[in-house]
C-alpha cells in the first residue's frame, strides 16, 4: 500500500500510521463496550445483534491490526505482541475448555478471578500437550485415515443420543446420608414423614416439632422450584420475562407422643413417629381471601433485556407454639396482594416484594382445611426483609426474639399487634459481628422454657433455650448454635453452645452445602432439633439435654 506515492516503509506514508493505529483503537472500543455502561446501549442488548453492529467491527480492527499489510511493515503494536507467538500453541485450549473449567469450579456463581484464569492456564497447557498437540501430529501424519474421523463421530454421537436421560436434578447432587451417629446419645436423622398430596418434585424440609400436651405437632414447609420464560411487555417495549418460581406450602401433622420411644431416640436412633402431612389450605388473608397471588420481586438486566420475577406462591418456614390453649403458627410470606395492585413498588417502578411475618391463632391441626386468619405482625419495616423471628411463651403471653445481637425481644398479640419491650446485648457475640462485618446474627426455630438443674449443670437455674445461625454474607455459609436466655424479663442472653453437628447439603449442582434450622423441641430431657439439609431433607439433630448442657462448657463453647 503506498500512499500520495511515498516508500511504504516510510513513515511519511498515511497507510502506515493508519495500520499503527488500527489495533490499538480496536482495544480500546472493547474496552469500552465491556466497561463504561454509557457505551452499552440498549439497542446492543441480544448477543447476535450485539456481536454483528458492535463487536465484530472492533474485533475486526484487532486482527487486521496484528496482522498488518504485506506491502508494509509489521505495525509496533503488533511486533511488541509478537513476543507472546508461543502461547499460541495453548490459546485453542483455553477458548475450547474454559467452560469446562467452570463447569467444574467448586462452587458454582463464586468465582476467584485470579484462581480461575490460574486454573485455565494450567489446564490447557496439559491438555495442549497430552491431546492437543498428539492429535496434530497425527492427523497430519494420517491423511487417509483422518477421513474416516468425521463418519466414526457421526456414529458416536447418534449412539449417544440413545442413552438414558439423567434424572434432573439429582445426578449432581451429593447423596445425604438416612442417619449419622454422632456420639451414644446423639445421633442425625432423616425423618419419617409423608407429605399426601405433594406434586411431583416436591420436597418436605425446615420442619418444625411443637411438643403440646400428649402430642407432638409438626409443621413443615413443601417446597418446589419452577422457571417459566416467554416474551412480554415492559416499560413499552418487549422483553424476556422468566419467572423464577418457588412454589411454597404449609404442611401439618400431629401424633401422639410415646414418652418412652421419645426418651431412647437419642440412643436408639429410632423415629418415635411416622407421620402424614396434609397442606393447610384452610389459611386465610384478614379479607378473607386464600393465601395466594403474593406479591413479587422484579429485577430488569438491560444487557439482554430481561425481567426476572421472584414468584413465590405461598407461605414459608412455619414455627408452632401454643397459644391460649390452642396451636399457634408464626411464618413469614411475601404479602397476599390484590392482582399486584396494593403491593409495593421500587423508585423504578418494578414491584419489590419483601418478606414479612405473619401469625394465625387457632389452628386445627387435625383439619387443616378449617379457615383460620393470618395477621402481619405489625413491629419492623415494610421496606425491607422480615423473618427468622424466634417465638416462645412467658406465662401465658407471647413473645418473640426478634434478633439475636442486640438481644431485641418483641411482645405481640394474636391480632398482630406487636412492640418492642427490652433490648440487650451479649458482649462476646457483639464483638465477634464488630470483627467480622461480613456474618450476620440471625434466629432460628423456636424458644423452649427449661427448668431442669440436674440435666443442665453448666446453667443450675430457670432459662430458655432457643437457636440461633450465623450467616456469611461472602461464603454464603450457615452456622448453627445453641444459646440460652434468662428466664425473666429482659430476656438477657446467658451462654452460647459450640457449632450444631448438622448435615449439611447443596441445593444445586456445585453449590454451597447448608442448613437451616426449622425448629426446637424438648420432652423427657430429649433435644430435637429439627432443620432442612440444603432444601432437599426433612432431619432432626437429637441428643440428650445432658450432651447439649456440655456443649455450654467454656472449652467447647464458641470461642467468641
Amino acid at each position: 500500500a503506498t500512499g500520495f506515492g511515498r516508500d511504504p516503509g516510510s513513515w511519511l506514508n498515511p497507510w502506515r500510521w493508519i495500520i499503527q493505529l488500527i489495533a490499538p483503537l480496536g482495544y480500546i472500543g472493547l474496552l469500552l463496550v465491556f466497561s463504561v455502561p454509557g457505551f452499552q446501549p440498549h439497542a446492543w442488548g441480544y448477543k447476535i445483534s450485539a456481536r454483528l453492529s458492535v463487536l465484530l467491527p472492533f474485533q475486526a480492527m484487532v486482527l487486521l491490526g496484528l496482522a498488518g499489510l504485506p506491502s508494509l511493515p509489521l505495525p509496533a503494536f503488533a511486533l511488541a505482541f509478537s513476543k507472546f507467538d508461543f502461547l499460541e500453541k495453548y490459546s485453542y485450549c483455553v477458548y475450547v475448555f474454559q467452560f469446562i473449567c467452570y463447569g467444574l469450579w467448586p462452587q458454582a456463581g463464586r468465582i476467584n478471578l485470579p484462581l480461575f484464569l490460574a486454573f485455565v492456564a494450567c489446564s490447557a497447557v496439559v491438555l495442549a500437550i497430552c491431546v492437543a498437540q498428539p492429535i496434530q501430529r497425527w492427523w497430519a501424519s494420517h491423511p487417509r485415515g483422518r477421513l474416516v474421523v468425521p463418519f466414526a463421530m457421526a456414529a458416536l454421537l447418534g449412539g449417544l443420543s440413545f442413552l438414558p436421560d439423567p434424572l434432573p436434578g439429582a445426578s449432581s447432587l451429593t447423596a445425604i446420608p438416612a442417619e449419622v451417629r454422632i456420639s451414644n446419645h446423639t445421633v442425625d436423622v432423616r425423618l419419617s414423614i409423608r407429605d399426601l398430596g405433594a406434586p411431583e418434585g416436591a420436597v418436605v424440609i425446615n420442619p418444625s416439632l411443637l411438643v403440646h400436651g400428649d402430642e407432638v405437632v409438626l409443621a413443615a414447609r413443601r417446597h418446589r422450584l419452577e422457571t417459566r420464560r416467554y416474551v412480554g411487555a415492559f416499560n413499552g417495549s418487549q422483553v424476556t420475562i422468566e419467572d423464577q418460581v418457588w412454589h411454597s406450602e404449609i404442611l401439618l401433622g400431629r401424633f401422639d407422643i410415646d414418652e418412652s420411644a421419645w426418651a431412647a431416640w437419642p440412643a436408639t436412633g429410632a423415629q418415635p413417629f411416622a407421620m402424614d402431612l396434609r397442606e393447610w389450605i384452610g389459611l386465610r388473608t384478614v379479607f378473607n381471601g386464600e393465601w395466594v397471588d403474593l406479591c413479587v420481586k422484579e429485577s430488569y438486566v438491560p444487557e439482554n433485556r430481561t425481567l426476572i420475577r421472584h414468584v413465590v406462591t405461598g407461605p414459608e418456614d412455619p414455627k408452632a407454639v401454643a397459644l391460649n390453649g390452642s396451636v399457634t403458627v408464626a411464618f413469614d410470606s411475601y404479602p397476599p396482594g390484590a392482582g399486584d395492585m396494593s403491593c409495593r413498588l421500587n423508585q423504578a417502578g418494578m414491584l419489590d416484594a419483601v418478606t414479612q411475618m405473619y401469625i394465625s391463632e387457632g389452628v386445627d391441626v387435625a383439619e387443616p382445611a378449617k379457615e383460620s386468619v393470618a395477621y402481619r405482625l405489625r413491629y419492623g419495616q415494610t421496606r425491607a426483609a422480615e423473618k427468622n423471628w424466634i417465638p416462645f411463651m412467658h406465662g401465658r403471653d407471647l413473645f418473640f426474639v426478634y434478633t439475636p445481637q442486640p438481644h431485641v425481644i418483641v411482645a405481640a398479640q394474636p391480632d398482630g399487634g406487636s412492640e418492642k419491650l427490652y433490648s440487650t446485648s451479649f458482649r462476646p457475640l457483639q464483638r465477634l459481628l464488630q470483627e467480622r462485618p461480613g456474618l450476620e446474627a440471625r434466629g432460628s426455630g423456636q424458644a423452649v422454657y427449661i427448668d431442669d438443674r440436674e440435666a443442665t449443670p453448666n446453667l443450675p437455674q430457670p432459662h430458655y433455650l432457643a437457636l440461633m445461625h450465623l450467616f456469611d454474607k461472602v461464603s454464603g455459609r450457615y452456622s448453627h448454635f445453641a444459646y440460652r436466655f434468662d428466664a425473666a424479663p429482659p430476656f438477657v442472653v446467658l451462654q452460647l453452645s459450640a457449632q450444631l453437628p448438622l448435615t449439611e447439603a447443596e441445593a444445586v449442582p456445585g453449590g454451597v452445602p447448608f442448613a437451616f434450622v426449622g425448629g426446637l423441641a424438648v420432652s423427657d430431657r430429649t433435644v430435637a432439633i429439627t432443620y432442612g439439609a440444603g432444601d432437599r431433607d426433612a432431619r432432626a439433630l437429637v441428643l440428650a439435654l445432658e450432651t447439649l448442657d456440655e456443649m455450654f462448657v467454656c472449652g467447647n463453647a464458641t470461642a467468641l
